[in-house]
């Protein structure tokens, strides 16, 4: 993966994964957060080389990138019986057409201490969902799985399954579970009668204005800091 953006470059470093390359903007400003990111390049000897900001721009497809990019050994996380060991919750992204959201909802993953997301196997991580997440895919458990296999696995191993659906019960009115399974639907896809059927509970947002929903990250973030509240 080729990320980009000085966040999304020093989580990478940091990171349990290897990085390639790291380029520079000639002429870079030498701020803090880019002497950090020469340290950690440095320190795991990563190749530097400097190259035009038109190159960058070029490169990473995009002209936001802030005068840093570098190549990411990037893997997503395998489903097994160790994402368990510990008790977090999880969320799944039932589907979505936006890479704006996925790297959202992923950057509030790891802000909130879930244990991971799982995505379908359409739903990409992408340099943009490096960049929207700021970094956060390289310290998230990102898993690839369908959704009814997903809901087994969990079922399995006792964990409450939750979607976040209009038509449920108000979500701050519940007890979520810290062992919860949390599915998401999309920006303009309700959850399917079928998945809806394996769920424990279905959880609603009260909304009060004249738009129809929630953005799907926000609505996320809202269930995800609840399950926090209630299990300090």
């Amino acid at each position: 993966m080729l990320a980009y953006g000085r966040n999304t470059v020093l989580e990478a470093l940091r990171s349990k994964f290897n990085v390639d390359t790291l380029f520079l903007e000639e002429g870079i400003d030498d701020s803090e957060k880019i002497s950090l990111i020469k340290n950690l390049a440095k320190k795991d000897k990563v190749a530097v080389k400097f190259i035009s900001r038109k190159e960058l721009a070029k490169m990473t497809e995009n002209r936001e990138h802030q005068g840093v990019a570098c190549y990411v050994d990037y893997e997503y996380t395998q489903m097994s019986d160790e994402l368990f060991y510990e008790e977090k919750p999880y969320v799944f992204i039932y589907d979505s057409t936006f890479e704006q959201n996925v790297g959202a909802i992923i950057r509030s993953v790891e802000c909130s201490g879930f244990g991971g997301v799982i995505v379908p196997k359409e739903v990409k991580i992408t340099p943009t969902v490096a960049k929207i997440s700021t970094g956060a895919v390289f310290h998230t458990n990102v898993i690839q799985g369908s959704i009814f296999q997903t809901i087994k696995y969990f079922k399995d191993r006792g964990y409450f399954i939750y979607g976040i659906e209009r038509g449920g019960d108000v979500y701050s009115h519940k007890v979520l579970n810290k062992n919860g399974l949390y599915i998401i639907g999309g920006e303009d896809k309700s959850l399917s009668q079928e998945v809806i059927e394996k769920c424990d509970e279905i959880l609603t947002i009260p909304q009060f204005g004249l738009v129809n929903s929630l953005n799907m990250s926000v609505a996320a973030s809202i269930i995800m800091f609840e399950v926090v509240r209630q299990n300090p």
